[in-house]
């Protein structure tokens, strides 16, 4: 079962912007496209925070088997989730929330 973890709205220039929640966080996030230096790259950083930020992750870009849609892989790291990183993926709203709201960010546990 995937859990959503933030609602995003993509800009027209293929930045994110929105808010990640979980249990004991709440933060703004921007994921910003990026130059590949590599190959294993990658596609996107991700910064907390508004006015100054402060890089919290990056995504890299995926196309689903199934559908062919674009999606991004997330890993997002801060004190607060401990030594384990948060994998997401976010992925485009078949139909847009009234609040511009485009993309989610979706968290689906691994079974231990």
């Amino acid at each position: 079962m995937a859990i959503t973890l933030g609602t995003f709205t993509k800009a027209d220039d293929g930045s994110f912007t929105g808010i990640l929640k979980t249990l004991n966080v709440t933060a703004s996030l921007t994921i910003v496209p990026v130059q590949k230096l590599s190959e294993n790259a990658p596609d996107h950083r991700v910064y907390a925070g508004n006015g100054q930020r402060y890089e919290v992750g990056a995504g890299w870009s995926q196309v689903a088997k199934s559908s062919g849609e674009t999606y991004l892989n997330l890993k997002i790291g801060a004190p607060e989730f401990g030594p384990n990183w948060v994998r997401a993926r976010l992925v485009k709203l078949e139909h847009p929330g009234e609040d511009g709201t485009t993309h989610i960010a979706l968290w689906e546990p691994r079974d231990r």
